[in-house]
């Protein structure tokens, strides 16, 4: 088997096999994404039987807000293996070249949107990022609350609207955790394929002060929500009483909300309330990179933590390391201590992400501690986080 970057000569057999496996050739997606997405902003690694592509995954860049920094790291899309191949464990295989390459190009973490989580959780990816899931009649968002006089609502062309909405999410985005950081081609991307999806654009605003948005469209007897964002709850309501006026025309809402969303709270019918859904898994690919960039709360400086860390996929990962805190940040130095924690990269990768505490992880059974005193130190250096990410492709 050949694993190799593609290129524009070997650019058509991924065409083919994403026409096998997702969208299909002439639709609006599939269209853009292979005119003015793939290999003009992306990667793609292929796995070669006899030149012919077997198996592919994209790497998609994103810079991600985590810790404190910004990381440029890949969103893994686009994952597929062409029928004729299925069942010769090439993923596992392909899986291993790209994180070699990535650990290479010292990149410390990955993402990726799962089909199915179980696809993922041999190769050491675990989830990351949760999210309320609502489908409820557009009736039930009969909230009582007296109308909002001050607040006009406003509708913006959406292949046009960055310069209305952008600032809302970047502003919003400042109480999460694990987010997409946006930028001109960021957004160019979003506005183009949401156009593609016939999605509509409104604004909220306070005179001129835009206060929140929503992007949205319109199908069977359905609004389906893509993104509502808002800088206070009075906007996030006059936002939610626009789309209850569709009721009558269109019966359902369906709206993947932020994972701190209490709009169910408001609702008569507690039976209309959302489900948690897991939205996005992750993937730390070098340990040891990351932990040497992390910033060392002051509470830890001048103390140190023996980690034994187990990754079964990438063998480079697995180390029994004493972990030094100092103001400059993180000293790994070897050790032949016994370790006071011990994990393996998938509870890792979720205290890296802050989407579990120490405690809650050590309860199921994913982390194991020596005392009470290792647990503190644990969540010093990776306290809980509200991670928040909206991005598809």
């Amino acid at each position: 088997m050949d694993y190799r970057l593609l290129n524009q000569e070997t650019l058509p057999q991924a065409m083919e096999l994403w026409d096998a496996c997702f969208e299909k050739k002439g639709t609006p997606f599939y269209e853009w994404y292979f005119s003015s997405y793939c290999l003009k902003q992306n990667k793609v690694l292929g796995a070669f039987r006899d030149g012919r592509l077997a198996a592919m995954l994209h790497l998609n860049p994103y810079t991600l807000h985590v810790r404190g920094r910004d990381w440029r790291v890949p969103y893994i899309v686009g994952v597929a293996t062409d029928p004729l191949d299925r069942g010769r464990h090439l993923m596992g295989e392909l899986m291993d070249k790209a994180f070699t390459m990535l650990r290479a190009m010292q990149i410390p973490f990955v993402i990726l949107m799962p089909i199915h989580a179980g696809i993922y959780q041999p190769y050491g990816f675990a989830y990351t990022h949760m999210r309320k899931r609502y489908e409820l009649p557009l009736s039930s968002l009969s909230f009582g609350e007296a109308a909002l006089a001050d607040y006009q609502l406003d509708r913006v062309p959406t292949l046009l609207a960055k310069d209305a909405i952008a600032p809302v999410y970047a502003e919003a985005m400042g109480r999460y955790h694990g987010y997409a950081v946006r930028g001109d081609r960021e957004w160019e991307n979003i506005l183009v394929t949401a156009q593609q999806d016939h999605m509509e654009t409104v604004i909220v605003k306070d005179g001129s002060d835009i206060l929140g948005y929503v992007l949205y469209n319109r199908e069977g007897e359905t609004v389906n929500v893509q993104e509502l964002l808002s800088l206070s709850a009075p906007s996030r309501l006059c936002l939610l009483r626009y789309l209850r006026g569709f009721a009558g025309t269109y019966r359902t809402l369906r709206w993947l909300a932020e994972p701190d969303d209490l709009t169910y709270l408001r609702l008569a019918d507690q039976h209309e309330a959302p489900a948690v859904a897991p939205f996005m898994m992750g993937r730390v690919v070098s340990a040891a990179l990351l932990l040497e960039q992390l910033p060392v709360p002051e509470a830890l400086a001048g103390e140190q933590l023996v980690l034994a860390l187990r990754d079964d996929q990438v063998p480079l990962n697995t180390m029994l390391v004493k972990l030094s805190f100092t103001e400059k940040g993180i000293r790994l130095l070897n050790t032949i201590d016994d370790p006071e924690v011990i994990m393996d990269i998938r509870a890792f990768t979720q205290l890296v992400f802050g989407t579990m505490s120490t405690e809650s992880l050590q309860r199921a059974g994913f982390v194991l501690t020596r005392d009470e005193g290792t647990a503190r130190k644990l969540d010093l250096l990776f306290p809980v986080q509200v991670n928040y990410i909206n991005e598809y492709f």
